[in-house]
């Protein structure tokens, strides 16, 4: 069987084949020169060959000491970047972290994650979009580190780190007839294509509901889990819809036409974590960045421009 070299014969003979000279690796290492040479003399006869030769008073390595050196410097640099890495982790500048969302709530996270990743470089993001309760089982099994979910499918064994109240708004494309409105209401939707939420999410039940409360006859084109397909499918003539206030902030950003909509359609979102562990200092960061993007916990994020 092989005997491990000697740790600290590798690090003179490192040190050495740097610098070129045995008094530095000595000063180096806080060691005396004739300590140093022992060191090297020594992991010669470990390795069974000559290190260096001395040629007019100076160690010129040998062909052998040059292909081992190739070697030590791959695993010292292999070392350092260990040692990197983990600063890196204790400052909470490298890792994976996992997030679960359910639809409707995913949709508002982009303008976070451009801002997250821009924080921290290092980190990289698994982002799963699932249904609510899907979350929620992701989060307690340890397959999710945060998850943002409806408050119905809140479960023992998790702690609730922020609620949000995100409005809603109805978009348009450029020069649509209901642009000159301040307010869109259910009756100005007749005969009006739309492309709509789901009903299974919260702004896609809701107006559902309110347009069959007040007898309109919905002609939906498009049915989608996710409000940016909404704006987009608006900005292309296919309908008109209703989504999040941030999702229309940015339809108008990008040329787009939003109202509000009246009766009112608001949706909350709680960002959950496992409730016996603490938030990591890249979670917390999430977190702050969530805070300027929705409002603070509990209050409704900015409205639109009209």
């Amino acid at each position: 069987m092989l005997r491990p070299l000697s740790q600290r014969g590798l690090q003179a003979f490192h040190l050495t084949m740097l610098t070129g000279r045995v008094s530095a690796t000595a000063e180096t290492l806080g060691r005396s020169q004739p300590a140093i040479s022992r060191l090297l003399k020594e992991l010669e006869e470990e390795v069974g060959f000559r290190l260096f030769d001395r040629v007019k008073g100076r160690l010129k390595p040998t062909a052998e000491g040059q292909l081992l050196f190739a070697e030590v410097q791959r695993s010292f640099i292999g070392l350092d970047r260990i040692a990197s890495v983990a600063g890196e982790i204790r400052q909470g500048r490298r890792g994976t972290i996992a997030l679960g969302a359910m639809p409707t709530a995913a949709s508002l996270l982009t303008r976070v994650m451009r801002d997250f990743i821009a924080a921290r470089p290092g980190t990289a993001v698994a982002f799963h979009t699932v249904p609510s309760d899907v979350v929620v089982q992701m989060v307690l099994t340890g397959g999710c580190d945060l998850g943002f979910v409806s408050p119905a499918t809140l479960t023992p064994g998790l702690r609730v780190e922020r609620r949000y109240v995100i409005p809603s708004a109805c978009v348009l494309p450029p020069g649509h007839r209901l642009a000159s409105r301040r307010v869109i209401r259910p009756e100005d939707l007749k005969g009006e294509a739309l492309v709509a939420l789901f009903p299974s999410t919260r702004i896609g039940e809701q107006f559902a509901a309110i347009l069959e409360a007040h007898g309109i006859d919905k002609l939906t084109r498009v049915e989608t889990h996710l409000s940016y397909i909404i704006s987009e499918l608006a900005m292309e003539g296919v309908g008109i819809g209703v989504v999040d206030g941030i999702t229309a902030a940015a339809h108008v950003a990008k040329g787009g036409l939003a109202r509000p909509f009246e009766p009112k359609i608001s949706f909350e979102v709680r960002v959950v974590h496992v409730a016996e562990t603490e938030l990591s200092s890249v979670l917390s960061v999430l977190l702050s960045l969530c805070d300027l993007a929705f409002a603070r916990p509990g209050v409704t994020a900015p409205q639109f421009e009209p």
